[in-house]
């Protein structure tokens, strides 16, 4: 019985998401693919697990140069423990690594963690023509990473981060095997 409850949740959420944002992310990913640019993916615990999924899918799928910060562990960790968790763990490798044209991926369920924050306020401070920023998040349409305007945002409009988590996967599957398949 809870096996079928979550079941149906996940496909209420999954329907709920908006087609044309994720259309609207394949675009951007397939400028970065066309130009090899660089796509750059971060987020927190079960999102940075799906962080290196991606790029994993990205980079062996669909041939973009993709990148999970996440799998930088003594890079990103020697950011946070030195310089601060919350506003340095990703955006001061960001700052050396970011050029024109790169996009950075957010996998942030609340959109409120502030490594991710900081991470969009970089990217859209940074001053780098084409420089793009996604943002796949839940339900909180008033997070403070939305308030930042990525060019690219998708909601899993459901509070239960298991859900939120399960459909931003499924997001990234559809995402990776459009580029592939060269489908919009």
């Amino acid at each position: 019985m809870f096996f079928n409850q979550y079941a149906n949740d996940v496909q209420n959420a999954l329907r709920s998401i908006s087609e044309d944002r994720v259309f609207d992310a394949v675009g951007v990913l397939r400028r970065a693919q066309f130009r090899n640019s660089s796509v750059y993916i971060i987020g927190n615990g079960g999102s940075a697990a799906t962080a290196s999924h991606l790029a994993n899918d990205l980079l062996k799928m669909a041939r973009v140069r993709a990148f999970a910060l996440p799998d930088f562990a003594p890079t990103i960790t020697a950011y946070g423990n030195d310089e601060g968790w919350e506003k340095s763990m990703y955006a001061s490798p960001l700052r050396r690594l970011l050029k024109s044209e790169d996009v950075l991926v957010c996998i942030s369920c609340s959109g409120n963690s502030m490594n991710i924050v900081e991470s969009i306020r970089l990217a859209k401070e940074h001053a780098l023509p084409y420089l793009k920023t996604i943002l796949l998040t839940g339900a909180d349409v008033n997070s403070v990473a939305v308030k930042l305007q990525p060019d690219v945002v998708i909601y899993v409009p459901f509070k239960d981060i298991r859900v939120q988590e399960d459909c931003h996967l499924v997001i990234c599957h559809a995402i990776a095997g459009a580029l592939a398949n060269d489908q919009t």
